[in-house]
């Protein structure tokens, strides 16, 4: 083994491999690890100057908050006040206008009442006037005084402010310095105020701000006691420390006795001259917040030689400077024991890995020697030569495949030529059957295409005739569809010649297994006994396939094989392309179905069958533009049924409808192909007369209004109405109107005078002025 190649190139590139790498690894890890793990003390240290800043923060919002909820309690315990006195001051109201006190008098002992009124620390609620005049205060020395140019020690007038305030909105906060009740000094006050317009009064109370800020700084010299707890018991590193001060250089909190509680702005640097104070405070400022500098250790007290780091942070809610210290030789002591111990791992483990390269280089090298004589054997033509290697590993099995890829290798050398026969022949169907689907897929898209250039449902089935003809030459078929009651399957369209005489041209649904089912359903050629009774009575085969579409069926396609070999595979190979036909026919043949049904909708009335507004709108132009391209007549007939209202509150709208209903039936079966009846709205009704002069106009509106008079009948429960008549207006173009607006007009003012002169009569127009037209 020693004298291979493989081994000898192996095993000395995993030597200087793993040499290399250990040096790498030493030179590139150990400098950087050890940096990193000074950094890392480092921010450790950082980290715990960052929490107890940010339990200091957390303590002072904790202040803030129940300062600002103090004041919030406060300012609503005000208002409550206020309130009360206003409501007392209400039902004083209320009894001078029940008369049963003097306003005067009333005014004189509220004012006097309110004066001896007292709560809280010495507080008390004033009234004053819209001049501004203190018309009761319990401090005598302003009872009845003028405050309309009184100033607070700030140079803010005080009870204008509020007068003010209280007129413009009702009510409001405002604030102020002044004494308390009692004493000289003076202290910011905040006051509530309120609006009596009734007497032209504005009533107040307040509270003096310095109680809330009392119970800060007690709560305040809390946290400082909690903190300076905490803090003596925090070390970082070995000796490190943290410690407070504020910006007059006085130490709040330090775990040295004699340092705590005193002011170090005489405490220099050895090393610049300057005070370590204002040192520390001026590196808060800067983005690292970091001070190196050099101090003494309580080991070596006097020589200021050893490196200390410190970290400062301000907090400006306290006016705090927090700072951490530590010596930079104890941040370096885990790194320096660290790179120690990170030699030693690395040449145990170049030991070891010059060890196990050679074990295993030893173990992979001989069975791979073996396996190269064996392929060497077999490259000479020794088709016979195998290995012998033996492992439950990669090895042993790549030593297996290789004996039997040369197994596989002398099988295809002895049946090379019959294979490639066999080949060729599958190559050749999978070109032909590759050739078929190209051909459907082509026929396919082509029927899509037609598909949708399709305008009539009809036109939807040729083309499934053509397409079906074309794939399928030696088929023939039809397609049925259901009628609107879902009744019967009527044929739609048919194609081929092979159809038995058997299959009818219409059948009940019921009797169709393909519709039964929702599914394709086929019988191939030559079965005794089909479940389809409209199956071929001969020996053909056939298939169905449901029109699916819209949720629903709309026919089905039926194709009929003839009699040939493959029986069910024949079945098999014609569902996915009929599947896929009668899907897009389906389709096709719902959108169309759903295009016309809409259109009709849209120019439909629902209630009569006639045309509606919309439809009378477009045609309207549309004729006129007709008639003058043709120079001819067009008349226009406005119909209104006569006391329609009358019939409506006495039978009910179900018979005004049938009246409608009835009237449109009536009016339809009396125009000619060309008219155009239309409802207008309501009870009235329109009827176009193309190529109709005023006279034939005219003659056409008697003649239907004699016929309703005289033929309509229509049924109103038990009774019968026989007494329908209409009242009609006619107009001409040219003669009454050049625009389609204009000739409605003067139809419709016909018909008002038609309207006017009793009803039942036709009123013609002519020239802007009613022509009358006798009736009954």
């Amino acid at each position: 083994m020693l004298r291979s190649k493989l081994f000898i190139n192996a095993f000395s590139t995993i030597v200087v491999g793993v040499i290399l790498f250990t040096i790498a690894i030493y030179l590139f890890s150990v400098p950087w690890i050890g940096k990193m793990v000074a950094n890392m003390e480092e921010r450790s240290g950082q980290a715990v100057l960052n929490s107890v800043c940010e339990l200091a923060e957390n303590a002072h919002l904790d202040i803030e908050a129940w300062r600002e909820s103090a004041l919030a309690s406060h300012k609503k315990e005000l208002r409550n006040i206020t309130l009360l006195v206003e409501s007392y001051i209400r039902q004083v109201q209320a009894e001078v206008a029940r008369g049963r006190i003097a306003e005067d008098e009333a005014k004189r002992r509220l004012l006097e009442e309110v004066r001896q009124f007292k709560y809280g620390n010495n507080d008390y609620v004033w009234i004053s006037d819209y001049n501004s005049r203190l018309i009761s205060h319990p401090d005598p020395k302003l009872h009845g005084a003028d405050f309309s140019a009184v100033k607070d020690i700030y140079g803010n007038l005080i009870v204008p402010p509020m007068v003010r305030g209280a007129r413009q909105d009702g009510e409001g906060y405002h604030s102020y310095w002044w004494r308390r009740l009692g004493e000289e000094k003076a202290s910011e006050k905040l006051t509530y105020y309120r609006n009596i317009p009734e007497w032209g009064w504005v009533i107040g109370t307040g509270v003096y701000v310095d109680d809330v800020e009392k119970e800060v700084q007690a709560r305040k010299k809390a946290v400082t006691r909690r903190l300076r707890e905490h803090l003596h018991a925090t070390r970082i590193a070995n000796t490190g420390y943290l410690y407070v001060f504020d910006a007059q250089m006085d130490m709040l909190i330090h775990p040295n006795a004699n340092i705590e509680n005193t002011n170090f702005a005489g405490l220099v640097d050895p090393a610049t001259g300057r005070s370590i104070a204002r040192e520390l405070m001026a590196v808060a400022d800067r983005p690292e917040n970091r001070l190196v500098y050099q101090w003494d250790k309580p080991s070596d007290p006097g020589h200021y030689v050893y490196d200390k780091i410190a970290w400062v942070r301000y907090m400006p809610g306290f006016d705090w400077y927090i700072a951490s210290s530590v010596y930079l030789d104890e941040l370096r002591s885990t790194a320096d024991t660290l790179t120690k111990r990170i030699l030693v791992v690395a040449v145990l483990a170049l030991g070891v890995g010059i060890l196990g390269a050679y074990l295993f280089l030893r173990r992979l090298i001989v069975p791979i020697s073996r396996l190269a004589d064996t392929a060497r054997k077999i490259g000479d033509g020794d088709l016979s030569a195998k290995t012998d290697i033996a492992r439950d590993d990669e090895i042993g099995t790549l030593a297996r495949v290789f004996n039997t890829m040369v197994d596989k290798l002398k099988d295809q050398i002895e049946h090379l030529e019959e294979r490639v026969a066999e080949r060729t022949t599958e190559l050749s169907r999978w070109i032909g059957e590759l050739e078929r689907r190209n051909r459907e897929s082509v026929v396919l898209s082509r029927m899509g295409d037609l598909l949708q250039a399709c305008r009539l449902p009809r036109e939807t089935f040729e083309v499934v005739a053509a397409t079906t003809a074309e794939l399928f030459p030696r088929d023939s078929g039809r397609v049925y569809l259901l009628d609107e009651n879902r009744e019967h399957l009527a044929l739609a369209t048919s194609w081929g010649d092979t159809l038995s005489p058997a299959s009818e041209e219409c059948f009940d649904p019921r009797e169709c297994w393909a519709i039964r089912r929702a599914k394709s359903y086929g019988e191939p050629p030559g079965s005794r006994q089909p479940l389809c009774r409209n199956s071929p009575s001969d020996e053909a085969g056939f298939l169905c396939v449901p029109l699916l579409a819209q949720g629903g069926v709309q026919g089905v396609l039926k194709l009929v094989i003839p009699p040939s070999a493959g029986a069910q595979q024949e079945i098999q190979a014609r569902t996915g392309l009929c599947e896929a036909i009668a899907e897009h026919a389906a389709l096709a043949f719902a959108n169309l179905q759903l295009r016309e049904r809409l259109h009709k909708q849209s120019i439909r009335d629902a209630l009569t069958g006639l045309y509606n507004r919309r439809y009378l709108d477009e045609t309207l132009e549309r004729e006129l533009s007709r008639a003058r391209r043709h120079e001819k007549f067009l008349g226009l007939i406005m119909i209104d049924v006569d006391h329609f209202k009358k019939v409506n509150d006495t039978y009910g709208h179900d018979t005004g409808d049938a009246v409608l209903q009835k009237l449109g039936c009536f009016i339809a079966d009396r125009s000619r192909g060309e008219d155009i009846a239309c409802r207008f709205g309501g009870e009235e009704f329109t009827v176009l007369l193309p190529d109709s002069d005023p006279e034939a106009a005219r003659s056409r509106a008697e003649l239907l209004r004699i016929a309703v008079d005289g033929e309509l009948v229509v049924p109103a429960g038990e009774h019968t109405l026989e007494s329908i008549t209409i009242s009609l207006g006619v107009a001409t173009w040219p003669r009454d109107g050049e625009t389609a607006r204009a000739l409605l007009q003067a139809a419709d003012q016909a018909l008002y005078e038609a309207k006017r002169k009793g009803r039942n009569c036709v009123v013609c127009a002519s020239k802007g002025r009613i022509a009358p037209v006798s009736g009954s």
